[in-house]
């Protein structure tokens, strides 16, 4: 036993068996679980800004504005059959309130707005879903649209919160005619569909 410890001793600091120990962190124990280094890995994620350049700006807005065209075109058509009152009022232009014959002859002008605003959103999804470059042409040909309603509201004395509504939409199209001129996803979306 005397002469293995001298042996021991003998030996260089670097050639000995060091005794197993762990190494402490400052903070606690050595051990991470798995939702410590989940919830580490994903602190960077979260603590950094989201990068937005101009083309991931005209992507969502080129993608919100195109659904809510469509959408809200056809849920004002529908509205236009069902509560044509309603929809007079939102227009700026409101239906007299008796039912007599000439009441209901002024309804045509609501009916024929309601068709035209429903087949323009079905246009506008159709055309999204299917050939989304074509909507640079669309919403740029889309915008007077809305401007002509302002004028016309405006031209028969309409409130002043409808003729605000419409111009309203004619910035929001005119947004949308400019966001998918801009979004460059729909440039490889018409290669995709001619090659």
């Amino acid at each position: 036993p005397g002469a293995a410890r001298s042996a021991a001793r003998a030996r260089p600091a670097a050639a000995r068996p060091r005794p197993h120990r762990r190494k402490r962190r400052a903070g606690g124990s050595s051990r991470r679980t798995p939702i410590q280094e989940s919830a580490e890995a994903a602190v960077p994620l979260v603590a950094e800004p989201i990068a937005m350049n101009t083309a991931s700006l005209a992507h969502l807005l080129y993608v919100v504005g195109s659904m809510c065209l469509g959408v809200g075109l056809c849920v004002l058509g529908v509205l236009c059959f069902f509560l044509p009152h309603t929809a007079a009022e939102m227009y700026g232009l409101p239906l007299q309130a008796e039912c007599s014959a000439p009441a209901r002859q002024d309804e045509a002008w609501v009916l024929a707005t309601g068709f035209r605003d429903l087949f323009l959103g079905i246009i506008t999804l159709a055309l999204y879903l299917t050939q989304p470059q074509a909507m640079r042409v669309y919403t740029s040909c889309l915008v007077p649209l809305p401007l002509a309603d302002a004028l016309l509201a405006l031209a028969y004395q309409a409130e002043p919160l409808a003729v605000a509504t419409h111009l309203g939409g004619t910035f929001g199209v005119l947004v949308l005619a400019i966001a998918a001129r801009c979004d460059p996803a729909l440039d490889s979306a018409g290669k995709g569909r001619s090659a």
